[in-house]
């Protein structure tokens, strides 16, 4: 009889690692309670980028099932009219600004292109944690940056930037972060 071959299991993907960290993102920052419509609203992460880098957040924050009681909900920000910079260099696009300004965590994906310096200045002051996996992003004034080092995906942080805006990151994980020195 032929021999079957044995099914490899299925190592993550690097989205799905950086999904698992945007899910502990969450669960070690505390927001003020402002932020929350309820008691029972959820967490919502917008991921600026493809569609697929949108889905495999999803499926790993849904593996997730919640944190306190409150589920995840991710939103994707799609990029309008095909344009690489659309809708990050208009101040006029008001749907995609407060979308992001709704959000709890926005994961801007590589895919979607660099981020324009004025989405992280309209996001500094408010309580909406900023990660990317785009090279540097804390010295842009993002708050998270997640970046390859030999294999592995580890992050900096930018704590100026976090403090600035309201958030309480936890101690536990800005002690390992790894800090840019050019981020302010």
């Amino acid at each position: 009889s032929p021999a079957i071959p044995l099914a490899r299991a299925r190592t993550p993907g690097e989205v799905e690692v950086e999904a698992a960290y945007l899910v502990n993102f969450l669960r070690y920052t505390q927001w003020p309670s402002t932020s929350f419509t309820g008691p029972n609203s959820p967490y919502i992460v917008t991921v600026v980028g493809s569609q697929q880098a949108a889905d495999s957040v999803r499926a790993v924050a849904a593996a997730a099932a919640g944190i306190e009681g409150r589920a995840i909900e991710v939103r994707w920000l799609a990029r309008a009219r095909g344009s690489r910079d659309v809708p990050f260099d208009s101040a006029l696009d008001v749907q995609a600004r407060d979308q992001l300004r709704a959000s709890h965590l926005v994961f801007f994906h590589r895919s979607s292109g660099p981020v324009h310096p004025q989405v992280l200045t309209d996001l500094a002051s408010r309580p909406v944690l900023t990660v990317s996996d785009n090279d540097d992003f804390t010295v842009q004034g993002g708050m998270l940056g997640l970046v390859r080092s030999d294999r592995r995906i580890v992050f900096q942080a930018n704590t100026g930037a976090i403090r600035h805006s309201g958030l309480l990151v936890s101690a536990k994980v800005l002690k390992l972060a790894r800090t840019d020195p050019r981020a302010t």
